[in-house]
């Protein structure tokens, strides 16, 4: 097996991810699989770290509300607002129910400005107006139709710092594709505080996509 890895390193902007995005979107144009049967969700840590905190969930609880976040599509949103509200256990996180609300809301979103109006912040806050212009550049890359803004995709909470994504497939039926995102403080783990470089990246196996090919009758004759 063979994964595919790229990494943008020294680029603080969302002009990094745009580029990680185009990369993995064109290769999937260029193997003939169209945003009709793959797509890839996209999100933003940091837009997710407001929005909570500004829905009163404390900086604390903040991993644990995503660990929640993350069940939505396997339990539902009933489900999701009963754990986010249970007031049970040694240390529950007994969020109230207008909070939990909010966040659904949040979740709910279909778009950058849906998602900013149910959160109640301000199309100009600094993270939605960065996630707001990596759609852009993504359509001026003419990869837009690809991408899905998925408040839900909260992967790799411990080193990933700002947008994150995953690409799917829209049938539902195989595990993601490929993943990534912004992971600004991984360096410094192993360099100290002198290597606090901004980075970016993406893995991107063989595995899932070949069983894509399969299913469409796309991976070329070998023989």
């Amino acid at each position: 097996h063979y994964q595919w890895n790229m990494d943008i390193v020294g680029e603080p902007g969302v002009a990094a991810e745009a580029e990680l995005l185009a990369a993995v979107a064109r290769f999937f144009s260029r193997i003939g699989v169209g945003p009709d049967v793959v797509g890839i969700r996209v999100n933003s840590r940091r837009v997710l770290d407001v929005a909570v905190a500004k829905a009163g969930v404390p900086k604390s609880k903040f991993a644990r509300v995503c660990v929640i976040i993350d069940k939505l599509d396997k339990i539902g949103a009933c489900a999701v607002k009963e754990l986010l509200t249970d007031a049970s256990g040694e240390d529950p996180l007994a969020l109230p129910a207008e909070t939990a609300d909010v966040i659904l809301a949040c979740l709910a979103a279909g778009s950058v400005d849906e998602f900013a109006a149910a959160a109640g912040l301000p199309r100009t806050d600094p993270a939605i107006a960065e996630l707001g212009q990596l759609f852009e550049l993504a359509e001026s890359y003419g990869v837009r139709d690809y991408l899905d803004f998925d408040a839900s995709v909260v992967r790799g909470l411990a080193y990933y710092t700002g947008v994150v994504f995953e690409a799917f497939d829209k049938k539902g039926e195989l595990r993601a594709i490929a993943g990534g995102g912004r992971y600004d403080r991984l360096l410094e783990l192993y360099g100290g505080e002198k290597c606090q470089i901004p980075c970016c990246g993406f893995g991107f196996g063989d595995c899932v996509v070949v069983e894509l090919l399969k299913e469409r009758g796309l991976l070329p004759d070998a023989r």
